[in-house]
């Protein structure tokens, strides 16, 4: 909740606090220390990173949850060494498997280019992707001429700005599908599995936001899907190494946040500005009024099994069985063999929309399906981890907000994929538009050169 500010005749203890230290809270504090300015972040469990989390399970690297970047994405990760999975997806559909979304000319160097984006995590122009006007994608689904049609579609998305997106009307995506003229075929085919293996979106009506469908199928053709060889922990543990020492206090919860400081159990912190980086539900109980989204749910199960390396580059495969509890699944040390210490196959699996009561019953018909999607396996299936989110995706249904405002009054602000576009890379884009907003208010500017902009 928030409470009168308190006296200006103490001394400030911090010029920003940062409530949270999730990968928003983080890239917000670390472009405000850029800008010169003194940032405390408050944490109240006892690491950073939020979601974005990892640990060792009898010798095995797992994540907790299954996080995929992408590899067109900027620069903010590029310093980490990465694992990748082949370009597009592999789809199950009616016992086969095919490959959907990459590029089906000039192969040769369009690998090229996918490796060295896995190695550098930075692509700068439509010229580097190798997309042009020329390039034909793999669309199997539908008739020859809705699959041109299809091709055409996703190659103008790749080629579009995320900014040309989200400018576009807002309409849902069933509204978009159906003015593509796309048919049922493709569309529970591929789109539909797609957005619940990267939006967490499961409902049939594809009420989600077209724009946010777009924004997912950019990525899916203009970069491939990574892991970070450390564990997804990384991220934010590169973000935290940018602070001073000192900047980040863990197991300090905070009670009350105001425009000049925050109250925890044991003391009043003082500034000149707070962030509120939490999750959704916490932000709302800080900042009573704001807008609390609905949230989706993901669970994931980590498996390991005994399974032969595939014979092209492994591959991020999504379920398009509607009777299938998985949404997307992978191989995880095939992609980064030193997250197994003793040669098994890490595998890590998504349900979407599980309430997350009975999960010994779910984890068993996941096990079932994934000796089917995986029959060179093992028929010794172990599952070393399961980690439930109940709250884990914001919802993006039409109509969605993309901008919705980080900058509450002067000298309170808000950030988190709760402001804009769901997942991480919606999360680091707040945290960068919170801290041009803090800058702003404050009148100083980043020493990057960047602009400062509210």
């Amino acid at each position: 909740m928030t409470v009168q500010s308190p006296s200006h005749r103490h001394r400030l203890d911090a010029d920003v606090i940062v409530v949270g230290a999730g990968v928003a809270g983080l890239q917000a504090a670390g472009r405000l220390h850029e800008a010169g300015l003194d940032v405390l972040v408050v944490e109240a469990s006892d690491r950073v990173g939020g979601r974005a989390g990892s640990e060792r399970v009898s010798g095995f690297l797992i994540d907790k949850g299954f996080q995929l970047v992408n590899s067109a994405d900027d620069g903010e990760k590029q310093k980490l060494e990465w694992g990748c999975f082949a370009p597009g997806v592999d789809l199950q559909l009616d016992g086969k498997r095919i490959r959907y979304g990459d590029r089906v000319v000039g192969d040769r160097a369009d690998r090229a280019v996918g490796d060295q984006a896995c190695h550098d995590m930075v692509l700068t122009s439509n010229a580097d992707l190798g997309l042009g006007t020329a390039t034909i994608l793999r669309t199997p689904l539908g008739s020859p001429a809705e699959r041109r049609r299809q091709s055409g579609w996703l190659l103008r998305v790749a080629l579009s700005r995320p900014e040309t997106i989200l400018d576009a009307p807002e309409r849902t995506a069933a509204a978009l599908i159906a003015d593509l003229g796309l048919s049922r075929r493709v569309v529970d085919g591929f789109v539909r599995p797609y957005l619940e293996a990267f939006a967490a979106e499961s409902d049939p009506a594809l009420s989600i936001s077209g724009r946010a469908m777009e924004l997912a199928l950019r990525q899916l053709v203009r970069g491939r899907w990574c892991i970070p060889t450390p564990g997804i922990a990384a991220i934010p543990q590169r973000l935290a190494e940018q602070l001073p020492p000192g900047a980040i206090r863990l197991e300090t919860e905070v009670l009350m946040v105001h425009a000049n400081g925050v109250a925890t159990a044991d003391e009043v912190l003082r500034s000149s500005a707070v962030v509120v980086a939490t999750d959704p539900a916490t932000a709302v109980e800080l900042l009573p009024g704001l807008h609390e989204p609905q949230l989706r749910s993901v669970t994931t199960f980590h498996h390991v099994t005994a399974l032969p390396a595939a014979r092209g580059e492994p591959a991020v495969l999504v379920d398009a069985d509607p009777h299938s509890p998985v949404a997307r699944t992978a191989a995880i040390s095939h992609a980064v063999p030193s997250r197994s210490p003793d040669g098994r196959t890490l595998i890590s699996t998504n349900v979407v929309g599980h309430a997350g009561t009975r999960t010994s019953e779910l984890e068993s018909a996941v096990r079932a399906r994934l000796a089917e999607l995986y029959p060179g396996a093992d028929s010794r299936w172990e599952c070393v981890a399961v980690h439930h989110f109940p709250h884990a995706v914001p919802a993006m249904t039409s109509p969605h907000n993309f901008r919705r405002p980080v900058r509450l009054i002067h000298g309170l602000y808000v950030c988190g994929d709760h402001r804009g576009t769901a997942g991480l890379d919606g999360a680091l884009e707040s945290g960068r538009r919170a801290a041009r907003s803090v800058s702003a208010d404050l009148g100083v500017s980043f020493r990057t050169g960047e602009l400062v902009t509210a």
